[in-house]
């Protein structure tokens, strides 16, 4: 019985060691707040993207109409 006891206590010690490995793996990962984050982010960049994009190609088609009237 007393075997059985101890090599029980040795798992256990076993055991508590590897969760403990396992929870610093785990809190290194991203959380969902962070991924949230992250999407927020990446929403508002992409938005002004955009904008800026169309600005550009609204910018150019002005200059060639420009261009195309008072060119000769």
């Amino acid at each position: 019985m007393e075997v059985r006891i101890v090599a029980l206590e040795s798992f256990a010690v076993e055991t508590r060691d590897r969760l403990a490995r396992i929870e610093t793996k785990l809190d290194t990962f991203a959380t969902k707040a962070d991924l949230q984050a992250l999407r927020a982010d990446l929403h508002k960049d992409l938005h002004q993207l955009t904008w800026r994009l169309l600005g550009g190609a609204s910018a150019m088609i002005g200059l060639v109409y420009w261009i195309s009237k008072n060119v000769h």
